[in-house]
């Protein structure tokens, strides 16, 4: 009884009126905005949840702790392990219950999708496509639930928050929980930072830039301790770049038997299939949850394209923010598309480029506007 009521009631509110009062000072939501987005969010959750209730799912795992290891620098603070133990620390210190878990995480994607709604509105898109774009029904379903999604999401919209503002040193900071929890989308945004900051310095700086990359990519290539994060040091060796394409590698071989895999296509459908579903799924006799997934992706990508032909306003141009958004979309377009093909998989990690791939298309928008009136 004392437990119930501690939960539903004590924490419950308490996660809410602390949300109300992050999102009215740091996002200037007026109460209708925030009870309207914060109910659309949850009933989205709660789909989620209810979609997959007798489904397997990983957040059921994460929940009930299933695979957790023993405490260790090198594991503990990497990859699945984070999740784990950021579950256990709720339930164990603060005695959540699995409602209140799931409530925490949710709120976490709720706050990384404010944070990519006010990046969009640094850009200078008007207030409504922001209003649009918040209504884009995948980005609250697939990262909603405890995972690493949610995370990833948030701190990727945290980081590009920095980038706007030429705020380098902190932005990177922001990167590094995400290399810890996704290694193969950390290392292609510090690649992708990386090369973006090379061409556009100038002089002495550039050797030296490339100088101390070269040393940062010999010690991660080279690290025992870093290869930990991401598995065995049976796969390959305890090279970390090896072991990271190992983790690819051995992803694509264990869902290319789920029921959602789909077949290898060229490179350009394949990059459809990820971003959007997987076209010959439209000629199949799928399941429910299949043709329900395909009909919010659809409305998703129909969301997406009248948002972008609205825009009207004149947006901030930062040919940093181009070159670096050109050259994150085409590294991850280039990898992860090409070596995944599980439409469960990729209808949640998709989420942690396609924020970039709008930023990305507002601002080619905005460039070819301003240069047909030149």
């Amino acid at each position: 009884m004392l437990n119930a009521l501690y939960n539903y009631i004590i924490i419950f509110f308490v996660l809410l009126i602390l949300t109300r009062d992050l999102s009215q000072k740091y996002f200037k939501l007026n109460n209708k905005e925030f009870i309207l987005s914060l109910s659309y969010h949850l009933f989205l959750t709660l789909f989620f949840w209810y979609l997959f209730i007798n489904q397997p799912a990983d957040y059921k795992q994460y929940l009930e702790l299933k695979h957790i290891k023993e405490f260790s620098f090198s594991h503990s603070f990497a990859t699945t392990e984070i999740v784990y133990n950021f579950i256990k620390i709720l339930r164990n210190l603060f005695s959540f219950n699995d409602f209140n878990i799931i409530l925490s995480f949710s709120l976490i994607s709720y706050f990384g999708i404010l944070i990519f709604l006010k990046n969009i509105l640094k850009l200078g898109v008007e207030k409504k496509i922001a209003y649009i774009l918040f209504l884009l029904p995948g980005i609250h379903l697939w990262t909603s639930l405890p995972g690493k999604d949610c995370l990833i999401l948030f701190f990727l919209s945290c980081f590009f928050y920095m980038y706007i503002d030429k705020k380098f040193f902190f932005s990177i900071l922001f990167v590094i929980p995400v290399l810890l929890i996704r290694p193969q989308i950390g290392v292609v945004f510090l690649l992708s930072i990386g090369i973006t900051e090379f061409f556009l310095i100038k002089g002495y700086k550039k050797i030296l830039i490339f100088t101390v990359s070269l040393i940062i990519f010999y010690l991660i290539l080279n690290s025992t301790f870093a290869s930990g994060y991401l598995t065995s040091k049976t796969i390959f060796s305890d090279n970390f770049i090896l072991q990271m394409l190992g983790k690819v590698s051995e992803l694509s071989l264990k869902y290319s038997q789920s029921d959602s895999a789909y077949e290898i296509n060229n490179l350009v459908l394949n990059i459809f299939n990820y971003l959007v579903f997987p076209i010959d799924y439209i000629f199949k006799n799928n399941s429910m949850i299949i043709n329900l997934t395909i009909l919010l992706e659809s409305f998703t990508l129909l969301l997406l394209v009248s948002a972008i032909i609205i825009q009207r306003n004149s947006l901030k141009s930062d040919k940093r923010l181009i070159y670096f958004l050109c050259t994150c979309s085409l590294i991850y377009l280039m990898i992860l598309p090409q070596a995944l093909f599980n439409f469960g998989l990729n209808l949640r990690q998709k989420w942690m480029i396609i924020p970039f791939l709008i930023y990305l298309s507002f601002l080619l928008k905005d460039f070819i506007v301003k240069t047909n009136k030149m």
